[in-house]
């Protein structure tokens, strides 16, 4: 099925925009809330580590959800429902006075991520453009944006921040409730209906090319990927940047803290890495159409082990700086290295599910800030934690190198680059 849209890049307008704010709203932003959070409420830093991990929960296992609901009422009605979750959210986390509010709160926010992001940014955008690489490069650049805007609109040098204004963390949440409504309604009008697909189903099929019909023709199945090791490298290394994601976000800021950095420091530490990330990921998209995904991902993974390692010892600008731009690096090209490499090692026709699968699996990722909550009330410090983060990524790193084009059975030669041709 390919979508045929009379607003294309109206739709890829309201896909990036709504990925953007469930971007701001969600990892970095709540690590900038949080010290807040736990303070006036009394909470120690294992429950606020278990809310970071119902939220990376929440968004891995629900990855699933928005391929089975795209299949069943199209990408138009996933968004009704992400929409729903992400203002029930956000409500939640500004009326919050109770940990199981907080709880709630988080669950329903990764929810909606996994809803409205990834998985159906990705499944519409690969149908509609012919430059797969670099409409994805600009999608994941919005997103990245989201990450930069969130903690400064909370706090910033310039003491503009919504916090900066009111002292006021609850008028946060407010504001992302009213974006949420905002970017949901943009979504839902113009993202494809169910009829789009049954209609086109209905349809004759299209007149291709030879070439294109025996590069289609020798698209992977689902069953048969999952059997590749190739797919588990590919997982395991969008998994490690999420885990990396979560735990960095959950914690930096109240880590550098207690290395004697300012909290307005640190939050621009955060901004900064995502700002890097996001030109990252515009360079990549483009640069993606002539090098291979493969070597953005071992570029992506080699920055992330020393951003991380630099983390766990900082305690002013110079290792700050190293942080910034490993972890900046790694997070510009992890994503579009993931989603294209699924996409030239396997094929158009299992995408959606892998995709979602890949999702799913990195779940793995939301024990990260559950075991670095224990392990700052258990032994005082958070930067064991993410020596063991740049370790992970370490030993995907040495699996990468090595990783080759997966083979089908019964096939002698390497699976093909997918047609990258709509």
């Amino acid at each position: 099925m390919t979508y045929r849209l009379a607003h294309p890049w109206l739709t890829f307008s309201a896909l990036s925009f709504i990925f953007f704010v469930i971007s701001a709203g969600a990892f970095s932003s709540l690590g900038v809330v949080l010290p807040e959070m736990v303070g006036e409420l009394g909470w120690n830093w294992k429950e606020a580590g278990f809310g970071y991990t119902l939220l990376g929960l929440a968004c891995g296992l629900a990855s699933f959800i928005p391929a089975i609901l795209i299949r069943r009422i199209g990408v138009r009605g996933d968004m009704v429902v992400g929409t729903l979750c992400m203002v029930a959210g956000f409500g939640a986390m500004a009326i919050a006075h109770s940990v199981w509010l907080y709880l709630l709160a988080t669950a329903l926010i990764g929810l909606s991520f996994a809803l409205v992001s990834t998985v159906p940014g990705t499944h519409v955008l690969n149908d509609v453009f012919k430059n797969r690489s670099t409409a994805l490069g600009i999608y994941f650049t919005v997103g990245a944006l989201g990450g930069v805007v969130g903690p400064v609109f909370y706090t910033n040098r310039l003491n503009i921040g919504v916090y900066d204004l009111t002292h006021n963390w609850r008028l946060f949440w407010v504001a992302f409730v009213i974006l949420a409504i905002v970017a949901g309604l943009f979504a839902i009008a113009t993202t494809p209906k169910k009829q789009d697909e049954s209609q086109h189903e209905a349809l004759p099929p299209e007149q291709v090319s030879p070439g294109q019909m025996l590069e289609g023709l020798k698209d992977w199945t689902v069953r048969n990927a999952l059997r590749t090791p190739q797919y588990y490298i590919v997982v395991f290394g969008y998994t490690t940047y999420l885990l990396i994601n979560t735990t960095a976000h959950g914690f930096a800021v109240e880590h550098l803290k207690e290395h004697g950095v300012s909290p307005k420091d640190a939050a621009a530490m955060l901004a900064l890495e995502q700002l890097l990330g996001a030109v990252i990921s515009m360079i990549g998209g483009v640069i993606g159409e002539w090098i291979s995904a493969k070597a953005m991902m071992l570029i992506s993974l080699v920055a992330l082990t020393i951003g991380m390692a630099a983390l766990a010892f900082a305690d002013g600008w110079p290792l700050m700086w190293v942080y910034v731009v490993g972890v900046g690096i790694g997070f510009g090209l992890s994503f579009i290295a993931s989603t294209i490499l699924l996409f030239e090692y396997f094929g158009k026709k299992p995408n959606l599910e892998l995709f979602s699968i890949m999702c799913m699996i990195s779940t793995s990722a939301a024990l990260g800030p559950a075991f670095g909550g224990w392990a700052r009330d258990t032994l005082g410090s958070f930067s064991g934690m993410f020596l063991l983060c740049s370790a992970i990524s370490a030993v995907v790193l040495f699996a990468t190198i090595f990783m080759r084009s997966p083979v089908r059975q019964g096939s002698s030669e390497p699976a093909p680059v997918a047609e990258r041709v709509s």
